[in-house]
């Protein structure tokens, strides 16, 4: 077996109350290489047909990467992938911090889990011993609760916990993951599926170490990212602010969602900003294993709401949903807002979607509060946020409409409600405007996992005309706001290169293109970490694999190319601010989406793999 990789799977049946360790062939690593596509493989492999994500069958796979566990900038990443309560197909999430290295340590490479407990249970893997442990003592308290009380049975050293929080345990559609207090593991309702499967948690203890095939190349590694952080740019900016520190300039450029994505900047934009919260709200920061980039910012008010720095801050993303998007611009409001969802388990993006949607219908009139339990709502109104987040969690009233996502709101309401359901496959979009970005209009649409911005680079790489869009085998170029073939070639190949990232368990602010590592980097690291001597068409490969294998999920689930759909809100054109009068073009719109299919090898009636592009990719026996 390599090096980097344990050659142990964790398999886990809940229904069955069964633990097993599965050893896999040196050629399932190498084909697959972890992450994603470990998860995506169990699905295909043992699923067959469409399949509820709350069945019991649905398996849910945390995995890590080659690399997961070594002191490198950006190695510490998993990938947790089961069928999403939240599209109702592929789901796909990753989060950083400890519980990928503790797992690598543990002795396993993934844990798969399937069936359903009989009564609420955590998963305890203490290295070899790994034991279902009764979680009755747990269930209903929060994160932060259910921390305290599992530490304090487990102790506080070489452990590390991932749990769902009430929001799972009631199976709000988009619960979230949290690794230990303030790493999420935000999209796709994973908190869910734990939540069916009466799975609160997983413990993982480990005083144990990774063995890699060449520890001195991985140090080497990890020299070179510190060394290259100062004068890095973005890198840079996220080591001083966070990723808050991105949001001025993105605003400045028309990038900012902002009342339910009608507007893509705020006049108080600079209040959300990194160097506020800065000033502010500073609490320290925290650092996934072994990175030197230090980009999570913890935040701490005592006024006009107290907030605990235990439980992480928000991100830019955060700052846009919670924030601009329902005209929320005080940052305390939102570091609050944030600390509930993180509390109860709520992804943070959907979460403000879905608020987003309310307040929007109550603001035309389509509802009113009698639709609310008598409770006045809508923008600019950090309280009534408070109230509706606490009413999703217990599901209750509104809340527990809101709950099943913006397909079910729009539903239950009527249809008056649809144009302001912003949403794609049931999922929320990120705070970057799809109206600006013409590569992530596309890629919110045809992406396996939902609504997504970071399963491509952005429009900036085609315009750079640098070594870095080069390298990727980049034609053409083109000005940020193109939305002709090289744009989508743009997409499809920086798409394969982040799936890659995804499967290799890097992190994107780390590995991404222009960052702090380079692709000649990803192919020492690999090397460094397993023995493997991979070419980079081989690791593209991969990505590209991943990327397929999520999509025949989808096509066994009944999707085809008619779900690779936009809000139509999307092609209106916007009303003011830096991108005034920018939209996504409802002309060329058709064109890229069968162009994009084309270069994947996908049938543009359809919008599914061809039988010849599987086989081509290894993935015949999954047609």
């Amino acid at each position: 077996m390599a090096k980097g990789f344990t050659g142990t799977l964790l398999r886990v049946d809940l229904t069955r109350n069964t633990i097993e360790k599965v050893q896999m062939p040196e050629e399932f690593y190498r084909t697959y290489m972890g992450g994603t596509a470990f998860g995506a493989y169990f699905l295909l492999k043992e699923l067959s047909g469409a399949v509820d994500a709350f069945d019991e069958k649905n398996i849910i796979t945390i995995a890590t990467g080659a690399a997961t566990g070594a002191a490198v900038s950006g190695a510490s990443r998993c990938c947790i992938t089961a069928l999403s309560p939240e599209t109702g197909g592929a789901g796909d999430t990753q989060l950083g911090g400890s519980i990928g290295p503790m797992i690598k340590r543990a002795g396993f490479d993934a844990v798969v889990i399937t069936g359903k407990a009989e009564k609420p249970s955590y998963l305890m893997v203490n290295d070899d011993a790994v034991e279902i442990m009764d979680a009755g003592h747990i269930r209903g308290k929060t994160i932060l609760e259910a921390h305290d009380v599992l530490t304090k049975e487990h102790g506080t050293k070489n452990i590390s916990i991932l749990q769902c929080g009430p929001a799972g345990e009631k199976r709000v559609r988009f619960s979230c993951l949290m690794g230990d207090l303030n790493d999420a593991a935000g999209r796709g309702g994973m908190g869910a599926v734990f939540g069916s499967k009466n799975l609160r948690a997983l413990v993982v203890k480990s005083s144990n170490m990774v063995e890699f095939a060449d520890t001195a190349g991985l140090k080497a590694l990890a020299r070179i990212g510190s060394q290259r952080l100062p004068g890095s740019g973005f890198p840079e900016t996220l080591k001083k602010y966070g990723t808050p520190g991105v949001l001025a300039p993105q605003a400045e450029g028309g990038n900012l969602a902002t009342h339910n994505f009608s507007r893509s900047w705020h006049k108080d934009y600079l209040n959300l900003h990194g160097a506020t919260y800065e000033k502010e709200l500073a609490a320290g920061s925290t650092t996934c294993f072994g990175c030197v980039v230090s980009c999570r910012k913890k935040v701490k008010a005592e006024l006009p709401w107290k907030v605990t720095d235990r439980l992480g801050g928000p991100e830019f993303e955060t700052l846009g949903l919670l924030g601009s998007n329902l005209d929320i611009t005080d940052p305390a409001a939102v570091a609050k807002a944030n600390e509930l969802c993180n509390n109860y388990g709520l992804d943070t993006i959907s979460t403000g979607g879905a608020a987003a949607f309310l307040f929007e219908c109550l603001e035309k009139g389509i509802l009113s509060k009698d639709d609310c339990n008598g409770k006045e709502l809508g923008f600019n109104d950090p309280e009534g946020l408070f109230w509706l987040i606490e009413q999703i969690v217990n599901r209750q009233g509104i809340g527990d409409t809101l709950a099943d996502g913006l397909v079910t709101a729009v539903k239950k309401l009527g249809k008056k409600t649809a144009p302001f359901a912003i949403h794609v496959k049931n999922k929320v979009p990120a705070v970057h405007m799809a109206q600006v970005k013409p590569s992530l209009a596309l890629m919110y649409a045809v992406s396996p996992i939902g609504a997504d911005h970071m399963s491509n680079e952005h429009d900036w790489l085609l315009s750079s005309q640098a070594d870095i869009s080069k390298g990727l085998g980049i034609l053409g170029n083109g000005d940020a706001s193109c939305a002709d073939l090289n744009k989508v070639r743009m997409t499809a190949y920086s798409q394969y290169y982040y799936s890659l990232l995804d499967t290799l368990c890097l992190c994107m602010f780390c590995w991404g293109c222009g960052s702090l590592f380079t692709y000649r980097d990803l192919e020492d690291i690999v090397k460094s970490a397993t023995g493997w001597d991979c070419t980079m068409f081989e690791l593209m490969k991969v990505g590209e694999r991943r990327v397929a294998m999520l999509r025949q999920i989808n096509a066994r689930q009944g999707f085809t190319a008619e779900d690779d759909t936009l809000p139509s809100r999307l092609f209106e054109k916007l009303p003011d601010g830096p991108a005034k009068g920018r939209c996504v073009d409802s002309k060329l719109w058709p064109e890229m989406k069968d162009q994009y299919y084309e270069i994947l090898g996908w049938d543009r009636k359809t919008g599914n793999p061809k039988e010849g592009r599987l086989r081509e990719l290894g993935l015949e026996w999954a047609l």
